[in-house]
């Protein structure tokens, strides 16, 4: 347990009060690609892929254990929420909103200048 105040299990999601070593990637997915046989898995390793590479872009590398789940878009604080919203706007037609699924992972990361100096 931590000392922090308002301290959340990782159940829960990132804490987006302090992401200075986590990094966070969402998908917008049709309800329906969920259900068919191995999408699970391409839609994981997707979100895999874009935290490494997100990663990569901050100069930090991936540690510990990637967790995903779908969070409750109204749950999410507003920043986060305005920003999933330009995205989808900008990728999906207005009707198939209703129809999306959101989809998040994070992973803590460690800098990359921490990792070589541990080596």
């Amino acid at each position: 347990m931590s000392d922090r105040p308002n301290h959340r299990p990782p159940e829960d999601g990132p804490d987006y009060s302090d992401l200075s070593n986590t990094v966070v990637a969402y998908r917008w997915v049709p309800r329906r690609q969920g259900h068919q046989p191995g999408s699970r898995e391409l839609i994981t390793r997707e979100l895999v892929d874009g935290l490494a590479e997100h990663a990569a872009r901050r100069d930090a590398r991936l540690v510990g254990a990637a967790r995903g789940d779908f969070p409750k878009f109204r749950s999410l604080p507003r920043h986060v929420r305005r920003e999933l919203l330009r995205t989808v706007w900008r990728q999906e037609q207005w009707w198939r909103f209703g129809d999306l699924v959101l989809v998040r992972a994070w992973q803590h990361t460690e800098s990359l200048a921490t990792a070589e100096a541990e080596n």
